[in-house]
Formats: C-alpha cells, structure tokens, sequence
C-alpha cells in the first residue's frame, strides 16, 4: 500500500513539473500571452461574444488547415441562376438598401485575356457606405484594411459557384466593445451584405 501511495505521489509530482515546464515555455515564447490571458479571464476588456467567435474560427481552422476559411462565411449559387442573374440581383439589392457599388473585377476575365486560356469564374464586387466607412476609421485606422465590403462570386473546381464575403463576427465581436453608435452602424452593414451575398446567391431581387 506504502509503495503504491509512493508511486503515486511522485507520479503527482512529475505531472506537475512538466506542466510547468510547458507553461513557462509557453510564456517565454510567446511574450506573455499567457498573463494576458489569466488577465482577460480576472478583469475582461473584450466582448462578451468574442470567444465564441475564435472557438469557431478554431473549429474551421482545424477542420480546413485554411485560415482564409475560418474567416469568410459562404453561399452556394443555385443552379439555375446565371452569374448575370447573380450580378443583376446583388445590384438591385445594393441601391434598394442604400449602399454604394464602388468597383467589380472580373478577374478571371482578364486572366483569359491575358494568358488566351479559359479560367473557372472569379468576378470581385466591391460595396461601399461612406459615412460608415469613416466612422470606423475614425474608430480605429486599422478598420480601413476591411473596406470597401466585397463580395466574391467563385466557381469552385467541381463547377459549383459560390459567394464569398468576410465574416464581419470578427470585426464586430473579436475586440473591446464597439461604441454603441459604430456597433450599430456595423450591424446594419452586417445585414446588407448578407441580404445582398444571400439574395445574389438565389437570383433573387
């Protein structure tokens, strides 16, 4: 019995100093991530959704090894709608909820030009709210890295065609709060996109 709560014991012990080991490993090669951590959990500065949204993005990280698709959120094109079709609903659906088209790119078009061989589908549309736009830069100059809104009608390699947009959860909840006057207009910019991404995606206007 001795001999047992002896192996025990140490065993304990061993469990405890490799988990120091690695914890303070981890500290030093990560600048102190770890205090900060213990710190947002004791005193927390970000908003009360912003870990849910890592943990997702984590989930589609881990599942993809992409870290482009923990970031987007995607619509499948229905099969009966043309990219025209598409294109003409996303712009009707853009100037019925007041937001500007400031731009598209056909990019696969110009590729085709260039090189004389067909590509799969790849045309970008570019979506701007002036006014928004510089609130949020006004808010944090680091915001203007997102704008203008884009919207990506993509034909995957299996010929399936899909919108792509940025999941705008990590702007919105991924931080400190947002002032209640940005965090509503941020919102609301949230809804268009997805009207427009979601209303492109059916032909529907």
């Amino acid at each position: 019995m001795k001999a047992i709560v002896f192996l025990i014991k140490w065993l304990l012990i061993a469990v405890g100093a490799i988990s120091t080991y690695y914890l303070v490993l981890f500290q030093v090669n990560y600048n102190g991530v770890t205090g900060k951590l213990i710190k947002e959990v004791i005193e927390p500065t970000l908003h009360e959704r912003s870990l849910s949204v890592y943990m997702d993005m984590a989930n589609t990280l881990l599942d993809t090894s992409d870290i482009t698709m923990a970031s987007i959120v995607k619509v499948p094109v229905a099969e009966d709608v043309s990219n025209e079709d598409v294109e003409e609903a996303m712009e009707s659906i853009a100037n019925t909820e007041g937001i500007r088209s400031v731009g598209k790119l056909p990019l696969s078009e110009m590729v085709e030009l260039q090189t004389g061989e067909p590509q799969r589908f790849l045309k970008i549309f570019q979506y701007c709210s002036p006014r928004t736009a510089m609130t949020m830069v006004n808010h944090s100059d680091a915001f203007s890295a997102y704008l203008p809104c884009r919207i990506a009608l993509i034909e995957d390699k299996s010929g399936q065609r899909w919108l792509y947009t940025l999941n705008m959860d990590m702007m919105i909840y991924g931080g400190a709060p947002l002032p209640p006057e940005l965090h509503e207009k941020a919102i609301e910019v949230k809804r268009i996109i997805t009207a427009i991404q979601e209303g492109g995606a059916e032909g529907d206007f």
